[in-house]
């Protein structure tokens, strides 16, 4: 897709939202004298905010402008002190008619070309001077936005479950077309919606958050797939952050969106890692961390023409081997099963990250362009099992995938330091990796052990619906998950 159609997809998008975003700034306009409430204030902000950011999207100044203008006088109405009689309602309607008549140019001429807008220009400059005139000294008052219990429903909260979770929808939305210009398009547009919110509500780790993405978009234009995925990691975690009571952080970048943002260049500061992996002993003892687990029979007769399929029999073939156990035989059991967690890791990040099939390899369960990221790692575990975990699941069988899956990442990670030279896969690394499985296999062993039915979790998984529902790809393109399990029978016993 080449910069034109991007610029004709993206106008389409905006004279398709505007309108609705314009009919809402009337309705509250109209009502908002008799209706002086802090949501209904909300609502306005919102629709002008909203119509301000996706103007600007689109280049079309003119309306950027005029929207923010008026956002920040409509601003002071949070004070429910101010009165809002009829010169100023109509003052704020004569605003909304400037909007109006800026849109019913573009969509007339179908084009997103800048219209000649001097005369509404100088009518709502004139607009303005009038409402801050009426409102006096209002105008020059830093208003504080309301609270939770001032709004009646937290307005924070309402923002981050709908205009940011938006947003993580467009990022993974745009993701899926891996079109670089449509991606960097996109988070631009995200992070300036963000950056502005996160002024707003005073969220300084929400705020750094998407600078760093602008930083990394700067300095690194031509990994700006990895700098999304980062970037939607980061998103997510700040939206969960908050949601879940957060008010003023607003999420932690992840160091390695951080060092993308500060950095140009970033071979100078890799440190070489000694190809002999580190001798890292059995984690657990217990047979309760790992059971034999009955497997189904994988051992298909195909010709292997995926290099994904080298590269698992290599790491099979490495699980067998004194460079990962030097004692305690890896058994053919768990050998199968580490093969098949890896491979719903893959389709995971296929159907949820919508990673190309050339990115579904083992290195990207442990880092992203060779950035390795603790956080990176927890992150997508989380979301995984968030997505494989019934609510009706016990919380020990929950902590058992749970130490499943980061034992097969852990040895991903062995492996690759191993057997090519990854320079962010250090020693340092992969023995804090090694702490976080220990930790999660003790909080597992502090509960009750999951039964002898639930050890075989994987093959009963139900996975998300929307996983089987994806057209069919090209074979040669991509070999899934499901083509190798067969019909997702999981409920045999072998």
């Amino acid at each position: 897709m080449n910069d034109s159609q991007i610029q004709a997809q993206a106008y389409s998008y905006f004279l398709a939202e505007a309108p609705e975003l314009l009919h809402v700034i009337e309705q509250e306009i109209l009502t908002l004298p008799n209706e002086h409430t802090t949501a209904k204030v909300h609502n306005l902000m919102r629709a002008l905010h909203t119509l301000k950011g996706a103007a600007a999207n689109v280049g079309l100044t003119t309306i950027e402008r005029i929207a923010h203008n008026f956002e920040d006088v409509t601003r002071v109405f949070y004070d429910l002190d101010v009165e809002i009689d009829v010169s100023i309602q109509t003052l704020l309607l004569d605003g909304y008619s400037g909007l109006s008549e800026c849109l019913t140019a573009h969509v007339a001429t179908g084009e997103s070309r800048e219209i000649d807008e001097s005369a509404i220009v100088e009518r709502m400059t004139a607009t303005i001077e009038q409402l801050k005139e009426k409102l006096g000294d209002w105008s020059e008052t830093e208003i504080a936005l309301p609270t939770a219990i001032e709004l009646g429903f937290d307005i924070v909260a309402s923002i981050f479950e709908t205009t940011i979770q938006e947003q993580i929808d467009e990022v993974v939305t745009t993701i899926a077309t891996h079109d670089p210009d449509l991606i960097t398009q996109c988070l631009h547009s995200v992070a300036d919606i963000c950056i502005s919110l996160a002024e707003s509500f005073e969220l300084p780790g929400f705020l750094a958050i998407n600078q760093a993405i602008l930083a990394a978009i700067t300095n690194h234009p031509d990994r700006v797939s990895d700098i999304a995925l980062l970037a939607l990691i980061d998103l997510q975690q700040a939206q969960s952050d908050v949601l879940a009571g957060d008010r003023t952080i607003g999420g932690t970048i992840s160091p390695a969106l951080e060092k993308l943002a500060q950095s140009t260049a970033l071979a100078s500061d890799r440190i070489l890692v000694d190809t002999a992996a580190p001798d890292l002993d059995r984690l657990a003892e217990n047979s309760e961390t790992w059971a034999d687990i009955p497997q189904a029979d994988l051992s298909i007769e195909t010709e292997v023409i995926d290099p994904r399929e080298a590269e698992l029999k290599e790491f099979q073939a490495f699980l067998i081997s004194d460079r990962f156990r030097k004692r305690n035989q890896f058994s053919t059991d768990n050998q199968h099963l580490f093969d098949r967690i890896v491979r719903l890791c893959w389709d995971w990040f296929r159907h949820e990250i919508q990673a190309l099939p050339a990115q579904l390899n083992l290195e990207i369960l442990v880092m992203t362009e060779g950035l390795t990221d603790l956080d990176y790692i927890h992150h997508w575990i989380g979301l995984l099992l968030k997505a494989l975990s019934p609510s009706s699941d016990r919380d020990s069988l929950y902590l058992y995938r749970q130490c499943c899956i980061y034992q097969v990442v852990f040895a991903v990670a062995k492996y690759l330091a191993g057997t090519e030279p990854h320079p962010q896969l250090t020693p340092e690394f992969l023995t804090e990796l090694r702490l976080g499985l220990q930790t999660t296999v003790n909080t597992y062993k502090q509960g009750s052990p999951v039964t002898a039915n639930e050890r075989g979790w994987i093959d009963r998984i139900i996975l998300p619906h929307h996983w089987l529902k994806n057209s069919e790809p090209n074979p040669s393109e991509d070999l899934l998950l499901t083509e190798i399990w067969g019909q997702l029978d999981f409920g045999k016993n072998h």
